[in-house]
């Protein structure tokens, strides 16, 4: 049942946090030289990547049940144990080991760890506290009516992350199908969810199970982005911006409710009106915290492992460490399911640093200290830049007033050109290197592709290409969303959006060091992509990439500002001191006021006053009634509106979902759609459609009727027997199941 109880919510908890304590322990038997803090995030990643799989793997023999969650926490363990005993000191060698031990250990200390080094907890903890305060105000909040209630993020894409926890949950079939659209295979990354399903399986309320693992992948997220930064930036304090910088985003939205444009009431009441978000202005940059982590369970969990990923990756190629490009291919082995757009950027990132390790050597980065070199290199560095402007805004001025839409497959063929001429690149540096450079890298980069490709392939070829080969997946478009009766010169569309963040990054790229170019080169090659491909059907959804190579810019310009700052106020008195911090406030306010008022408005749509209802009191009571009384794979005749109660809520298949998830997934959804009316408004004449989509029941409320106008209850209440009923909700019986 969705209430669920505390003994499931107690066992669900149990079963989660054994996998997060088994996944510590392998942390730091593998990295115990590592801070006690990085041990436990990744730690922490590897009991995510346990929950979400381990069980996987029995469910293709036993189905989605307890018994194949038992199997996965009795193999995870048996994994701990094997990693233990590998890493253990050999017996019989016992007192060489402990000799080189010795010696190793000498040369290469164990780090100690302080809550001093996590400057950015000053803000982190207050954001962790106030993201777990909106996803508490936003999941299945009961109001004085008895109806669930969310805020204004959580009112569309939530429904259908709770469809597939429950289907996968009470159904126990495995490969799952999609729920709102019977008999078609869920090729959608749905470990996302399945992490809850492992945990409303055991008796949890799906609220709590619902919130539970995002409260611990918030964590993976901050931290794993923190940690990351300080290790590139070499610094907390430039760590400290980087976070600041990403998590509060925001552009230059605020100027239109400064100017009159929008009013701050609008902002906190109406639907979608905040500084990131004003589609009528062509303001689209959202804020990651409010906008994408809260809502967008997939990116949550795949930024969860990302980032954490990223950390490691970075200081496997900085300091040839081998180790971590074997941890590195697990993580990213386990991605695709769990967020492709993660995966991807993954691979795109992992591409960049390729080039960059095997160009080291090359004349253009030999040395930052000489003087003609780094002239050299910075008129090279402005006249790429400028040429990308340049390109970019003639071909977005031609886009805009051209009389007739160009073809996309023109973008989508230079995006093509774009991938052949990178991989052509790189296959020319690697022949070029010497020899033992070779051998070096396919001894790192290649031992960690091939773990990536042992682990991700297998579920690239069952579950990703075949819905991307099916649907509307991959297609050319130009200038993300900036298209349309609203679109603007392609340069005044991205500094507007992104802000000053943008604006600095230009300045910071030119006069960067060849380390920093190094580090957010993979930056430039998302962005060159998705300005040219589409990954899905939706257009905006780039956004999930795009962020992923903002991350990258918001540690690039936040060490550039706080080496800008130490050399303007060095060595400085009081007074300049004064002035450097006064800089600093004024810098962080224009970064960050759009972010926060978004941020603001989100959390106050979730409170009592504002918010909005997901499904009412007799909704609740009919979705009761089913789960307790219809078979788990019943189908269920309903409404096809995004916020589906039976879907959402009993796990049952409903004859067709909305067309908001499925267009947007590339499924062809268009016959059971349109089977929908006649089979209302038709009863007697749509014998033969019950049949054709193994109709059990048929549900009737005031959804229906809206949906429906001519809807014929009559004909159906003199045809089918009513199992159910109140003065608003109806339930038919059509077959004898």
């Amino acid at each position: 049942m969705f209430d669920g109880n505390i003994s499931g919510n107690i066992t669900g908890t149990l079963y989660m946090l054994a996998y997060q304590i088994l996944g510590i322990l392998i942390a730091q038997i593998l990295l115990k030289k590592e801070k006690s803090a990085i041990r436990i995030l990744i730690g922490s990643v590897f009991g995510t990547i346990g929950l979400c799989w381990s069980p996987i793997l029995f469910s293709f023999i036993a189905g989605f049940t307890k018994t194949s969650h038992i199997c996965g926490l009795i193999f995870f363990a048996l994994i701990t144990i094997l990693v233990v005993y590998i890493k253990s000191p050999s017996k019989v060698s016992g007192q060489k080991t402990n000799k080189n031990r010795k010696k190793q250990n000498h040369a290469e200390p164990k780090q100690h760890d302080s809550i001093k080094n996590y400057p950015f907890l000053i803000v982190g903890i207050p954001l962790f506290i106030f993201f777990c305060m909106m996803l508490s105000n936003h999941t299945l909040v009961t109001s004085d009516s008895g109806a669930f209630t969310t805020g204004q993020c959580g009112f569309g894409d939530m429904n259908m992350h709770l469809s597939f926890i429950t289907s996968i949950a009470n159904q126990h079939t495995f490969p799952p199908y999609y729920s709102l659209l019977p008999d078609t295979k869920l090729s959608y990354p749905f470990l996302s969810d399945t992490i809850s399903s492992s945990i409303y399986i055991w008796g949890a309320s799906l609220r709590y199970a619902y919130m539970l693992p995002m409260w611990l992948a918030i964590f993976q997220v901050m931290f794993g982005m923190y940690s990351f930064a300080e290790s590139w930036l070499k610094s907390k304090w430039k760590a400290f911006l980087a976070f600041v910088l990403f998590f509060f985003n925001g552009g230059f939205g605020i100027i239109y409710f400064l100017n009159g444009k929008y009013t701050f009431s609008e902002l906190m009441n109406g639907f979608y009106v905040t500084p990131t978000n004003l589609i009528d202005v062509n303001i689209r940059w959202t804020n990651t915290i409010v906008d994408m982590l809260l809502p967008q369970r997939a990116t949550l969990f795949g930024w969860a492992l990302l980032f954490p990923a990223l950390y490691l990756l970075r200081r496997a190629w900085n300091e040839n460490r081998k180790d971590f490009f074997i941890i590195v291919g697990i993580i990213a082995g386990a991605l695709p399911m769990i967020h492709t757009h993660s995966f991807l950027a993954l691979g795109i990132i992992s591409l960049g640093w390729l080039i960059a390790d095997m160009g080291k050597t090359t004349k253009f980065f030999s040395s930052d200290n000489d003087g003609k070199n780094i002239k050299k290199q910075r008129i090279i560095l402005a006249s790429i830049i400028l040429f990308a402007f340049i390109f970019f805004s003639v071909i977005s001025a031609i886009q805009n007033s051209a009389a007739e839409e160009i073809n996309d497959k023109i973008y989508l063929a230079a995006g093509i050109i774009g991938v052949i001429i990178l991989l052509c690149l790189t296959a020319y540096i690697f022949f070029t290197i010497s020899k033992e450079n070779r051998m070096n890298i396919i001894k790192t980069w290649g031992v960690f592709l091939g773990i990536v490709i042992i682990f991700a392939a297998p579920q690239l070829l069952y579950w990703t290409f075949g819905q991307v080969a099916g649907g509307d997946m991959l297609k050319g478009h130009f200038n993300w969303s900036n298209t349309g009766d609203i679109a603007e010169p392609y340069l005044l569309y991205y500094l507007k959006n992104i802000g000053l963040t943008a604006i600095l990054f230009i300045p910071a790229w030119i006069f960067s060091k060849r380390k920093d170019i190094a580090q957010v080169f993979p930056a430039l090659i998302i962005w060159f992509l998705c300005e040219f491909i589409v990954f899905q059907p939706n257009v905006y959804d780039n956004n999930k990439l795009l962020l992923a190579a903002y991350m990258l810019i918001c540690c690039f310009v936040a060490g550039a500002i706080c080496d800008w700052l130490k050399l303007a106020f060095f060595n400085s008195k009081l007074t300049g001191r004064i002035l450097k911090y006064t800089v600093t406030v004024i810098c962080v306010i224009l970064f960050t006021v759009s972010g926060v008022l978004t941020m603001i408005r989100e959390y106050y749509s979730g409170t009592k006053n504002a918010c909005y209802e997901l499904y009412n009191s007799e909704l609740l009571d009919v979705c009761r009634y089913i789960e307790k009384n219809t078979p788990a794979d019943s189908v269920i005749l309903t409404a096809n509106n995004h916020n589906n109660a039976v879907a959402s809520l009993t796990g049952r298949n409903i004859v067709c979902g909305s067309s908001t998830f499925l267009y947007f997934h590339g499924l062809d959804f268009y016959e059971r759609e349109s089977s929908l009316t006649p089979m209302y408004e038709n009863v007697n004449e749509s014998e033969n459609l019950y049949a054709k989509y193994n109709v059990d029941y048929i549900l009737v409320s005031s959804e229906e009727y809206s949906t429906f106008p001519n809807l014929d209850e009559q004909a159906i209440h003199d045809k089918y027997p009513c199992e159910y009923s109140t003065e608003t909700v109806r339930l038919y019986r059509v077959t004898n199941r």
